[in-house]
């Protein structure tokens, strides 16, 4: 690790190099810790000026990024209607067969309602696996897009707090998530 340079040392240095990669080079630094020694040195940083390109490389990046050829245009509202039509049921490479709907019509069911809630009180208000209390969720242990036939089946049901949930899913919160 570079041993951190006085004040003095380090203004010598930027004058003199006038670059973050020359501070680099003399102090043996990486770039984002010569650039934070002029930051709390209070050094102002000179902004950085790109190189020029030759004119017929320059030409060539230019042309690269035109050659798309809806570059600059807009698809049509009967385009995008279309487009959109073509992703729809089964042409999408997500589709299951129709099973989605099914699942979200099962779940606003009053049998549906009845287990969830008989299989929350069962658990008289604490989570079955980590014994927190309330708010609970209705887990089926066997998956209902693996066995519909379980749907309303108690014995298939299980009380768990959010966490748990998502880890019986094996899922994991948002915030957890690298």
């Amino acid at each position: 690790m570079a041993e951190i340079p006085s004040k003095e040392e380090l203004e010598k240095a930027y004058v003199e190099c006038k670059s973050c990669a020359g501070i680099v080079k003399k102090f043996g630094c990486g770039k984002s810790t010569a650039y934070n020694w002029l930051k709390k040195y209070g050094i102002p940083i000179i902004p950085r000026k790109g190189r020029k390109l030759p004119e017929d490389t320059r030409e060539k990046v230019i042309a690269t990024l035109q050659c798309g050829a809806m570059r600059g245009k807009k698809h049509s509202e009967e385009t995008k209607k279309k487009m959109s039509e073509m992703r729809k049921g089964k042409r999408n490479s997500n589709y299951k067969g129709g099973k989605t709907q099914v699942f979200r019509e099962i779940r606003h069911t009053k049998e549906y309602v009845h287990w969830r809630n008989a299989v929350i009180a069962r658990a008289n208000g604490r989570c079955q696996m980590c014994g927190k209390e309330l708010p609970l969720e209705a887990h089926h242990i066997i998956s209902i897009h693996k066995d519909i036939s379980g749907v309303y089946d108690l014995n298939n049901g299980q009380a768990l707090c959010y966490d748990c949930h998502l880890k019986a899913d094996g899922k994991e919160r948002k915030s957890d998530a690298k």
